[in-house]
């Protein structure tokens, strides 16, 4: 059974205002490099592969090397992980608008795909050690939420200033990409003022049986996952390429659309840790899998008609699903992880995901770079959209099939004795 009691290092409440201010400037940080990447791959002339590639490279990346830290940060604690990765991240940021063409936009998207994924594993057992069972949904919903939302309004603003400044072609990147530089070099700062949540430990390093001991229950979670992420990754290549090279949406709508998508994540994520911590993780795990087929539809529907409002709905409905996802996933991984372990648990789902997401999003490339030899480019990229939509579908069914990991307390059982009136 996990340890699942929390670190009492310091006042827990203040060491959770500590967290929340650094998920908060990491996340402002983060998607202000992530959500213009895959727009400045296609103003760089990438092909299908390529930004196949721009996607990839993100999430294998991310993934890849989370097996590492993930047992780094169990062995060696949080804090330097976490000091590791956003430094990566905020070095890449301030590079990115250096890049020429796909090719070295590429090059320069290893270093926090790599390097910058150790602050991911850390972070995740950092969120366990400071919580319970019990309040464990909401405390991680509530905490997300607050990055989400910093960060969506973080997107509009700077998204208005890249697009109204006057800097014309890839140079309107520059001012996302240093304003997020500066945003992960406050996180890093919130990082040197946190104390450390778990003491070294000398447990031997990459340790998968022990991480998974008696949780068979775990790799069929693995298995749904890979299946499902699959599927989504078919897609995260398209998206951008409709959104810019079909649609043609400036930086200022890329960054409102990505802020609706963000705070309607950043509702879910509120919501949805109350939601998992009543009703369980598997109920909110399959309906935010089981409803997100209709992002790609929207986003067709957009691309068919002409009109870039059907976007508002897609975003909706993404970030909302997504933001449940992220609060019962990560729940779930908890609950199932022994407290030593969680930062090695939650590096191997996210590889076995990213794996999975990276193959996808390689195969549809390299189907979008021989489909549009012969046929219209917007034909193809819709019609491989609404294949992707019917198999998210499919593939969603897996999560019904998953345990339930939550452990509710049955309410006590109350005896009532017979006045001795009414005894016979």
């Amino acid at each position: 059974m996990p340890d699942d009691q929390p670190t009492l290092i310091e006042p827990l409440d203040q060491q959770r205002v500590r967290v929340a201010s650094l998920w908060s400037s990491w996340q402002i940080g983060a998607n202000l490099l992530w959500a213009y990447t895959g727009a400045l791959a296609v103003d760089l002339g990438a092909t299908g592969v390529q930004q196949s590639m721009v996607t990839g490279v993100q999430t294998l990346g991310n993934s890849s090397m989370q097996w590492v830290w993930g047992s780094l940060s169990d062995r060696f604690g949080r804090r330097p992980l976490l000091l590791l990765g956003l430094l990566a991240i905020g070095i890449t940021a301030a590079l990115i608008p250096l890049a020429h063409n796909a090719v070295q936009l590429i090059a320069l998207l290893l270093v926090p795909t790599i390097i910058g994924s150790a602050s991911i594993p850390a972070w995740n057992g950092l969120l366990g050690d400071l919580t319970t069972m019990k309040g464990r949904g909401r405390f991680v919903g509530l905490i997300t939420a607050i990055g989400t939302i910093a960060s969506a309004i973080a997107l509009v603003i700077v998204g208005y200033f890249a697009t109204n400044l006057g800097l014309a072609g890839i140079t309107q990147y520059q001012v996302p990409m240093y304003v997020g530089a500066i945003s992960i070099g406050i996180a890093l700062i919130c990082v040197l003022v946190l104390v450390e949540t778990i003491q070294p430990s000398r447990q031997r390093l990459f340790q998968i049986k022990a991480s998974i001991q008696g949780t068979h229950r775990f790799v069929h979670f693995l298995v749904v996952n890979a299946i499902f992420f699959a599927a989504m990754g078919g897609a995260w290549p398209l998206f951008p390429i409709l959104t810019r090279g079909i649609l043609h949406i400036d930086l200022f709508f890329i960054g409102v659309f990505t802020a609706i998508f963000s705070i309607s994540s950043g509702i879910a994520q509120l919501t949805g840790g109350t939601l998992t911590d009543r009703f369980g993780r598997k109920p909110v795990l399959f309906v935010s899998r089981a409803v997100i087929f209709t992002v790609p539809v929207f986003h067709s529907t957009a691309a068919i008609t002409g009109n870039i409002w059907f976007l508002i709905p897609s975003n909706i409905a993404g970030g909302f699903l997504t933001g449940l996802f992220i609060v019962s996933s990560t729940a779930w991984l908890l609950d199932s992880a022994p407290k030593i372990h969680r930062g090695t648990v939650v590096a191997l789902f996210n590889l076995v995901t990213g794996v999975s997401a990276f193959t996808a999003a390689m195969i549809s490339g390299f189907i979008l770079d021989f489909l549009v030899l012969t046929i219209p480019y917007g034909t193809v990229v819709i019609t491989m959209m609404f294949t992707i939509a019917v198999i998210r579908l499919f593939a969603s069914m897996g999560y019904l099939t998953i345990n339930e990991t939550l452990v509710k307390t049955p309410a006590p059982t109350v005896t009532r004795i017979p006045s001795p009136e009414k005894a016979p």
